[in-house]
């Protein structure tokens, strides 16, 4: 049975979308790992070189550093979105409360 154009135009809508959620958030993916990597090798050295008590929280440190980075990159990537969500709810909320 041989798909129809409405079922064609369905699948390639699905993939566009699909590739433009990718596209948005392939540089918080690329950070995110980046970061991971960035975490084990400062937590390996510092393990490795500091006391066990600055050991710790340097490698909590760099932790929370990583997530902020990724965050960022995050936002910056959706921040067109953002904002359209963001003008959505205040367009609704100023209806209702009208």
């Amino acid at each position: 049975m041989a798909p129809t154009d409405a079922q064609d135009s369905a699948v390639n809508e699905k993939r566009s979308s699909t590739s433009i959620f990718v596209a948005r958030n392939a540089k918080a993916v690329v950070s995110l790992l980046g970061g991971v990597i960035n975490i084990l090798a400062v937590s390996a050295a510092l393990i490795q070189f500091a006391p066990a008590d600055v050991a710790g929280v340097g490698a909590v440190i760099v932790a929370v550093l990583e997530a902020l980075r990724t965050a960022n990159v995050w936002i910056i990537r959706n921040e067109p979105v953002l904002e359209a969500e963001a003008a959505e709810l205040a367009g609704a909320w100023g209806a209702g409360a009208a």
